[in-house]
């Protein structure tokens, strides 16, 4: 695509999703857009992100514009695409095919076939992310690492291959992260919780990887936390009785919880927590 249809694109796509932002717009047409597009999109819509291989993260910002960077190996090999419904904006990286029985498009709702292949052979994608407060988040990735940073609304992470890393942003959204048989995940919850609502993060990881969380001791948590080994737990928590495969309770100041932690290992991951810094 020439960089003048890419800037028609862009353009259209602003439009569709300034539409959007007041709640009028069906589902748009997949379009190719060039990195450093940024696209109005109002607080409770959802960013949906759809990668193969690569890397993203994500970060708030102030205003109201999602802002997406990105820097491809192969720029021939993959276009960044993206689509509007009137509930989310879906960026996809889309990868040619080479059978006419089998094409590849961008979906929204995690549908539609982004390759052909195995994930791990195509070429890189390399995203960053800005998102104003209040939008949602809703990622995955084939084969790669997934970040965020003080997102405040709802945040769901997915690597089949790779590890999540996740810096809560405190905010009145909930955040679920998950991974594949071989990832890790890393979350530090945030010290300062925005309320009122509990704040719910869920965190899997079903195979070998391990969980492991940063947590403030000033912040009310209440656990539960499924696992086939034994937990490292630092001695800063008193925490008496972690034997697997179940142990619930409460952490912090006495009272009412601001975080409600879920966490489950596979058979041979293992659960860490620790103070957050």
């Amino acid at each position: 695509m020439s960089d003048a249809r890419c800037r028609v694109g862009v353009v259209l796509v602003t439009v569709a999703l300034t539409v959007m932002a007041r709640g009028t717009v069906a589902q748009t047409t997949a379009v190719e857009i060039a990195t450093g597009t940024k696209i109005p999109v109002a607080a409770g819509a959802t960013l949906e992100f759809r990668g193969v291989n690569g890397e993203a993260s994500f970060t708030e910002t102030a205003g109201g514009e999602v802002a997406i960077q990105y820097a491809r190996d192969v720029p021939a090999d993959v276009k960044i695409v993206m689509l509007t419904t009137s509930e989310r904006v879906t960026v996809c990286t889309i990868y040619g095919s080479t059978d006419p029985k089998r094409p590849t498009e961008c979906l929204p709702g995690g549908k539609g076939r982004l390759a052909l292949g195995k994930s791990k052979e195509q070429s890189r994608v390399r995203f960053r992310i800005q998102v104003p407060a209040g939008v949602h988040i809703s990622a995955s990735i084939d084969e790669g690492a997934l970040r965020s940073s003080g997102i405040s609304g709802n945040l769901r992470l997915y690597s089949d291959r790779g590890n999540l890393l996740v810096y809560d942003g405190g905010g009145q959204g909930t955040v679920h992260a998950s991974v594949g048989l071989l990832g890790s995940i890393d979350a530090v919850i945030a010290k300062v919780q925005k309320g009122p609502a509990l704040r719910r993060v869920r965190l899997e990881s079903p195979g070998s990887g391990r969980v492991r969380v940063a947590l403030p001791t000033t912040v009310g948590v209440s656990y539960s936390i499924a696992t086939q080994t034994a937990p490292a737990i630092d001695p800063v928590f008193r925490i008496e009785k972690a034997a697997p495969p179940v142990f619930i309770g409460h952490l912090g100041p006495a009272g009412d919880s601001q975080v409600r932690l879920d966490v489950d290992t596979g058979i041979a991951g293992q659960f860490m927590l620790l103070p957050a810094k």
